[in-house]
């Protein structure tokens, strides 16, 4: 007798909430900048200038993961790693808010 297996995720395999969640971050930073640039108008330009980039990469490799890229090359395969976008995103907005 066969009894059903549930579902295994593969070690290639990553959950489509992770990717959703990405997605769905970088898409609500990068909007709310692009519609509202001066919504960061009360920052000090140094914090500005240290976070937003830090900020602006995590978003990038937010877009490129949530959109389901897969890089050939390593270095470019841990930039785009969930975990390198999600502290890219933390370390900017912290930079940028922090007191």
């Amino acid at each position: 007798m066969t009894l059903a297996r549930p579902e295994v995720l593969k070690p290639g395999r990553t959950s489509s909430w992770g990717r959703g969640a990405a997605l769905a971050a970088a898409a609500a930073i990068s909007l709310g900048l692009t519609l509202d640039p001066y919504v960061l108008n009360g920052v000090s330009s140094t914090r500005l200038h240290e976070g937003l980039p830090l900020l602006m990469l995590g978003v990038s490799s937010a877009f490129a993961y949530g959109l389901g890229f897969r890089a050939k090359s390593t270095p470019i395969r841990a930039l785009t790693h969930p975990a390198a976008a999600w502290t890219l995103l933390v370390a900017g907005a912290a930079f940028i808010f922090a007191r």
